[in-house]
């Protein structure tokens, strides 16, 4: 699909479904209320309901909020899977198409809270480093690299492929969106060697029916680890053991990224992309 074609898309599905509650959702999130207060402004909409001072209020015609000396820009780290197994695709949405979804959601997101936004592509055969830059324009061109084919290359494992690229480039002070779609092992040395010192969101990327086997007509072979694998649909005991082991793997993973703090969302091609992140936003603000 052309570029263009495909932002206009994108900014509807944006417009439309949430207008402006998903920014609100992650201003709220990522603009912190728990360092020494700083002076009084006026109320805006995205501020949080309790950091209202109604003493301060009742000696004015308007809401007065309270400012926290953390208000300050982010820097926000979109490191985003560009390999070749992100062209997976069952219906008419690909997993590329998901992360596309996602990543401008929330790197619109970052913009309008004037934070300082950067990227690392993963494509496999090397990781394409772009640097910070407060530009709309910016995301735009981040989505056309990302349209680019990308190599076949195998890679053992693309999770701790990436967080050595970011312990070797020792980032730090980052909140970090990794979007991809792998599940396999991750090293969780790496993952406390990053977290020290950043804050880290894993987006987890799946097809429905990769995880599931939902019915499909025909039958399908299916890259699974290192072997290939033929799978009778019609195998209902097959099926049933490949959605366990499945389910398994995304739950360890889940499981590893939460006991180093780290937080995961799991997304697939029939998920609600918006609603769950504003989900996911609304519940960590309130933990």
């Amino acid at each position: 699909m052309n570029i263009k074609k495909k932002i206009k898309i994108l900014d509807f599905k944006l417009s439309k479904i949430l207008n402006w509650w998903l920014f609100w959702a992650y201003k709220s999130m990522f603009n912190g209320n728990w360092l020494e207060f700083s002076e009084h402004k006026e109320y805006n909409f995205w501020d949080n309901i309790k950091d209202i001072d109604w003493k301060a209020s009742s000696k004015t015609d308007k809401i007065q909020s309270k400012k926290y000396e953390e208000e300050r820009d982010l820097n926000v780290l979109f490191v985003l899977d560009n390999s070749s197994s992100m062209n997976f695709w069952t219906t008419d949405k690909t997993k590329k198409d998901t992360l596309e979804e996602i990543f401008y959601s929330l790197s619109l997101s970052a913009y309008y809270n004037n934070d300082n936004i950067w990227w690392l592509i993963f494509d496999w055969k090397e990781n394409i480093f772009i640097d910070y830059k407060k530009s709309r324009n910016n995301i735009y061109k981040i989505l056309e690299k990302i349209e680019i084919k990308n190599n076949n290359k195998f890679i053992e494992n693309k999770i701790n492929f990436i967080l050595k690229d970011l312990v070797n480039r020792q980032v730090k002070n980052n909140l970090i969106f990794i979007l991809i779609d792998d599940l396999r092992n991750i090293d969780e040395k790496l993952l406390k060697l990053i977290w020290a010192n950043n804050e880290i969101i894993f987006i987890n990327i799946n097809d429905y029916f990769e995880n599931n086997l939902t019915n499909l007509p025909l039958d399908i072979t299916l890259n699974w680890i290192w072997d290939f694998i033929n799978i009778d649909l019609n195998d209902k005991n097959k099926v049933s053991e490949y959605r366990d082991i499945r389910g398994k793997e995304i739950d360890l993973l889940k499981y590893k990224l939460e006991k180093n703090r780290c937080s995961y969302i799991y997304i697939d091609d029939k998920t609600d992309i918006f609603k769950e992140l504003m989900w996911y936003f609304s519940r960590v603000k309130n933990i």
